[in-house]
C-alpha cells in the first residue's frame, strides 16, 4: 500500500463530472484506491462517494493505494487531482 498527499488543482473543485472522470481513469487498473481526508474517505471507484467529499480547489487530499499496480495507479490519480483541467 502506498499514498501520496494531492493539492486539488481543478477550480470548481471535485464536482460530479470530475469525480466520474476519476472513477472511470480508476477502473483501469486493479489496484483499491481511495481518497482520505480528515472529515472522511471514499473509494475512487464510486462517484457518489468521491462527490460527497466536496473537495474544493486548493484542498489537500491523500490518496491511498493498494494492489499489483499501485505505482502506476497512483501517479494517474495524482496527476489528473492536481491539474487544473
Amino acid at each position: 500500500m502506498i499514498h501520496r498527499d494531492v493539492v486539488v488543482g481543478h477550480a470548481q473543485g471535485i464536482h460530479a463530472l470530475v469525480a466520474h472522470d476519476l472513477a472511470r481513469q480508476a477502473e483501469r487498473f486493479r489496484s483499491s484506491i481511495f481518497l482520505r481526508t480528515p472529515e472522511g474517505s471514499a473509494s475512487l471507484r464510486s462517484v457518489v462517494e468521491v462527490v460527497a467529499l466536496a473537495l474544493p480547489y486548493g484542498a489537500k487530499v491523500s490518496v491511498w493505494v493498494d494492489g499489483t499496480d499501485e505505482a502506476e495507479a497512483l501517479d494517474a490519480i495524482a496527476l489528473h487531482l492536481s491539474s487544473s483541467t
